[in-house]
């Protein structure tokens, strides 16, 4: 039982997963900002083709 101890506390004290998870969540937040840039653009083009294929 105390072997369990030591060891939970030791790894309640390892910060390499903390670093994972911050790497993770950051990973998280560009790929959203990627998305809804792509998104809009691909709409604004879609829009620029629409009109464009009006004046023919």
């Amino acid at each position: 039982m105390l072997k369990l101890y030591v060891i939970m506390k030791s790894l309640a004290r390892d910060e390499r997963g903390a670093t994972i998870v911050e790497y993770g969540v950051a990973l998280t937040v560009v790929t959203a900002i990627a998305v809804l840039t792509l998104t809009n653009l691909g709409a604004d083009v879609n829009t620029q083709f629409t009109e464009a294929e009006g004046l023919m």
